[in-house]
């Protein structure tokens, strides 16, 4: 997450990024990013996610699954519902 931060960061509408490890699993990993809209998170998508999956491919058992939603509420990050991706 070290290196993958900062490229992150970067991004225009990046607004977080949340990893949980299984407590029970820790080779199961969630990781949540949030956007300022679908617009920002699809562009990330397409100009830079190759080079966050490359530095963690070595991480990795099988290839990320990726879905996207939007924020319906949210009491830590203050998105309006709606709003994010």
């Amino acid at each position: 997450m070290k290196k993958v931060l900062p490229i992150l960061k970067k991004q225009k509408g990046f607004v977080d990024e949340t990893v949980f490890v299984s407590d029970k699993e820790d080779n199961r990993v969630l990781a949540q990013g949030f956007w300022n809209t679908k617009e920002d998170a699809e562009e990330y998508h397409r100009a830079e996610y190759q080079k966050v999956h490359e530095t963690i491919r070595h991480l990795l058992e099988s290839e990320p699954v990726i879905r996207t939603f939007n924020v319906h509420s949210s009491t830590s990050l203050r998105i309006a519902a709606g709003k994010a991706a």
